[in-house]
């Protein structure tokens, strides 16, 4: 097995610029972080914009539709982007690649007036997200400096949440204008901005990203397949738990605005606006809590992490199930009472799996692993919904729902990650950024790539 990726930097220059608490972090990974929550904005704000422009043009099977072929084309990009990256494509090539292809996505989807038109949009941001979240996240891996790698991916999770909340505000106000088309073109010229950033930094000797790790880990011996990754210690554990909590992440953003507006047994349903607040509140919580929650499980092994991740989250889904139990008033502070439940679970788990899946994976699989955890999200995506609203038609409610979710977090809390190998402390991992600035020792081969 390679050597782990979350070994420290021996040596990095803090951040010289923003808040005082930002200077704490060496400017590769601020940069990293900067780069995830430019993402953010265009990905979220048109995101939650595409079934309030759309709706009233094309139904909700052709929506449909076109998630399902941006889900599709995300799936085959991601496994061949873990590859890529293996192989030491660098992350930079990728990201610039993402922010291009889904800059022209923003420009396709801009003024839709037929289906293929639309799929055509959908497929390109498709291609696009595949591109961009295993590239993302080994860059936070590649670029943590002396910083533990879960406190990194809580500054990352951060971001992204403070990317995502202004997305939603920005889309907001475009609704509010009466000009949709504005918010597809700012969002183009924004993903511009983050290929153009990508390609601006350092680092990218020919184009190639070093695969650190063992010193005989030759381009031959890099080989390997997405069928490693089962035989990895505790990886498998990882994703299954991954895809309980991406699960219950996505519906907070489908099932519960459906259920909130259609009431429940006893819940009447809420006023639309007054639903959108709740699911709304979401962000704005998660922004809140993601750093003094990241930060408070990052000191914890990455197994006790997810397990409490999962506990909160079930918890948060019995207080939906006896919310539906209850009248407007009472019902109405559990929702918002489990919403802040769900927030908690999700700033833990955020950080979190990332970082469990990187130090449990040996070098030359790292790309894989963090495909096969973006694939995690992609799961969830195109099962959770549709499953959550057929089992909300059938019932009339949402006790079934809630319930089943609360008992699949108990079980998977059951499962065990076990704990990942202990990281060698004679073998720290340079940064690509450190590495050209710094050149190795002649003899050393441990860092020669």
């Amino acid at each position: 097995m390679g050597a782990s990726p979350v070994a420290p930097v021996p040596s990095s220059t803090p951040f010289r610029g923003g808040a005082p608490w930002l200077r704490r972090y060496p400017p590769p990974l601020v940069g990293v972080c900067l780069l995830r929550g430019l993402a953010l904005m265009p990905l979220s704000g048109i995101g939650f914009y595409l079934g309030i422009v759309y709706g009233d043009r094309l139904s909700g099977i052709a929506l449909g539709a076109g998630f399902t072929v941006a889900g599709v084309m995300g799936v085959a990009s991601r496994w061949l982007v873990g590859r890529s990256l293996d192989r030491g494509i660098h992350w930079r090539l990728l990201l610039a690649g993402s922010g291009l292809l889904m800059a022209a996505g923003m420009m396709q989807l801009r003024n839709v007036s037929d289906w293929p038109a639309l799929l055509l949009g959908m497929a390109l941001q498709g291609l696009g997200l595949g591109l961009f979240w295993p590239a993302v996240e080994i860059a936070v891996a590649r670029n943590h400096g002396p910083v533990p790698l879960g406190k990194a991916f809580t500054l990352a999770r951060f971001c992204e949440a403070v990317g995502s909340a202004l997305g939603v505000l920005g889309t907001a106000a475009f609704t509010a204008l009466d000009r949709p088309s504005w918010a597809f073109l700012t969002a183009a010229a924004l993903l511009l901005a983050l290929a153009v950033a990508a390609m601006g930094g350092a680092g990218i000797p020919g184009g190639r990203q070093p695969v650190p790790g063992d010193p005989d880990l030759s381009p031959q011996r890099r080989q390997g397949s997405y069928r490693d990754l089962a035989g990895v210690a505790g990886l498998p554990a990882v994703l299954l738990i991954s895809v309980m909590a991406t699960t219950i992440i996505i519906l907070q953003q489908s099932a519960l605005p459906l259920d909130l507006v259609r009431g429940s047994l006893r819940r009447p349903p809420l006023d639309p606006v007054m639903g959108n607040l709740v699911v709304a509140a979401q962000l704005v919580l998660l922004m809140v809590m993601q750093l003094p929650v990241g930060r408070l499980v990052s000191r914890w092994p990455t197994s006790t992490g997810l397990r409490w991740s999962l506990w909160i989250f079930a918890a948060g889904q019995a207080l939906m199930t006896l919310s539906c139990f209850l009248p407007m008033g009472p019902g109405l502070v559990l929702v918002v009472a489990a919403q802040v439940l769900v927030a908690v679970g999700a700033a833990a788990f955020l950080p979190t799996a990332s970082t469990a899946c990187l130090e449990r994976t040996p070098t030359p699989l790292q790309g894989r692993a963090m495909a096969a955890y973006s694939e995690c999200w992609g799961i969830s995506i195109v099962v959770a919904p549709p499953t959550a609203g057929w089992l909300l038609e059938m019932q009339g409610h949402g006790v079934g729902l809630w319930l089943l979710l609360t008992l699949l977090c108990l079980a998977a809390s059951r499962l065990n990650p076990g704990q990942p190998p202990p990281v060698p402390a004679t073998q720290p991992i340079p940064t690509p950024e450190a590495t050209t600035r710094q050149p190795a020792p002649r003899r050393q081969s441990a860092s020669s790539h």
